[in-house]
């Protein structure tokens, strides 16, 4: 079997669909021998920010001299991008490998049913926590998928829990409310552990499941003060403060959000000295300036300014419409965008529709996105709308219309995000 009909056999397996709960993952894990026993983690969960808050941390354990894991999802154009050690994507020849051997616990579990299969989630969750195991990580980064509590992801005891400004996202999973979102999230904090998280509505839920497991708990707007000192098209200088002392960190991420983020990442970095980790400032500051994270306010290209993000819910959407109304001021935007059809399609067309000049509806190849006929529709009332159907053509569309001054911001989807990127050769 080939690596195409390889990635083909694991997608195969959305069929199954999200199953939240941990006893399919620990059997899988169990018949594979339990890669995930023993792995340090920093385990990362929250509405937003999650890869940009794991991608900082892991540069920054890099910088420290540690082989470190990196476990992310979804992925911007390739399969691989998901599973890293010290910064290199897993090659074709290793996720082959590993799902090949894989096939004996596979076929063990969906014996008894379709309940029982495993998920893609589930599957590369596993072959992430194989791969950290054979390359002998000393600490891992793992992003949440969805939730916390009941996802895969948390059969791990992270000596650092992350936990981002939360949202209302897959309420149909994890609650209509902040606070019920909060207690499924809130689930990655274990006993003894330190947590980190931020000021925000759900804090009352995150220091309750806290105080519940003895978990020291830094929040940052309260604990810990991230400023920012300066910023341009290139980048931004942010100042971290609180117990551990000042630390002047650069960042190459645009977009105000990444103040929040990067104090998160520098907070949980200084919180893994209690575990007995050293992480010397010095490492932060390298860290955090060689971070790089793709699909987020990322600049392609100049003349015209082309800006590729994957935001894909409501909060996201308008701190981008926000970030780009700082970076490029009184400046024309055309908007090229394809969303999913799980989303608040309205809450997009308010926040992008009244900085657009011109909207460029598009469907990402993906079953789940919303018609461009429908997206176009909803922001007529805001902008100029089209319907260019291909991201591709939607781009190029977009490419052809504006003058060098001008600004073509795609979004809408992290499948429409790496569409783009591919399409303009700016892969990750």
């Amino acid at each position: 079997m080939d690596y195409e009909a390889t990635l083909q056999e694991l997608y195969r397996l959305e069929r199954f669909g999200i199953k939240l709960g941990l006893a399919n993952v620990r059997r899988l894990l169990s018949l594979l021998g339990d890669p995930h026993r023993g792995l340090r983690a920093v385990h990362v969960t929250g509405t937003n920010g999650k890869g940009s808050v794991a991608t900082y941390t892991a540069s920054a354990l890099r910088a420290a001299g540690y082989r470190v894991g990196l476990y992310t999802s979804p992925h911007l154009v390739r399969f691989n991008e998901r599973i890293r050690v010290d910064g290199e994507q897993i090659p074709d020849e290793d996720v082959l490998r590993l799902w090949q051997g894989m096939q004996p616990a596979v076929q063990a579990m969906s014996g008894s049913g379709r309940k029982d299969h495993p998920t893609f989630f589930e599957v590369t969750t596993a072959m992430a926590f194989q791969y950290f195991r054979e390359h002998r990580v000393d600490i891992a980064v793992v992003e949440v998928g969805m939730g916390g509590r009941m996802d895969a992801t948390n059969v791990i005891d992270g000596a650092v829990a992350v936990i981002t400004r939360i949202g209302l996202e897959h309420t149909e999973h994890l609650g209509k409310t902040i606070r019920r979102i909060a207690r499924e999230k809130a689930g990655i904090i274990k006993p003894g552990a330190r947590a980190v998280s931020v000021d925000q509505e759900a804090l009352p839920v995150i220091e309750a499941r806290c105080t519940e497991v003895g978990a020291h708990l830094t929040v940052v707007g309260r604990d810990v003060a991230s400023t920012s000192i300066s910023k341009d098209l290139h980048g931004q200088h942010i100042e971290v403060g609180g117990s551990f002392g000042t630390i002047l960190v650069e960042t190459s991420l645009l977009g105000d959000f990444q103040v929040e983020n990067v104090g998160l990442a520098v907070a949980a970095l200084t919180e893994l000295r209690a575990k007995g980790i050293e992480m010397p400032d010095r490492a932060i500051v390298e860290g955090v300036r060689a971070a790089r994270w793709p699909g987020r306010l990322q600049v392609v290209r100049e003349r015209p300014w082309v800006v590729v993000d994957g935001a894909h819910n409501s909060p996201a959407i308008q701190a981008l419409a926000a970030s780009i109304r700082g970076l490029f001021p009184g400046r024309r935007i055309r908007v090229v965008t394809g969303i999913l059809n799980d989303k608040d399609l309205g809450a997009f067309a308010d926040a992008l529709g009244p900085i657009a000049e011109r909207v460029y509806a598009c469907r990402p190849r993906t079953h789940r996105a919303f018609e461009p006929e429908e997206v176009a529709a909803a922001f007529r009332p805001h902008a100029d709308a089209v319907v260019v159907r291909p991201v591709g053509d939607a781009v190029d569309a977009a490419l052809r219309e504006s003058r060098p001054e001008e600004v073509v911001l795609i979004t809408g989807s992290i499948y429409t995000a790496g569409e783009a990127l591919e399409h303009l050769n700016a892969r990750p």
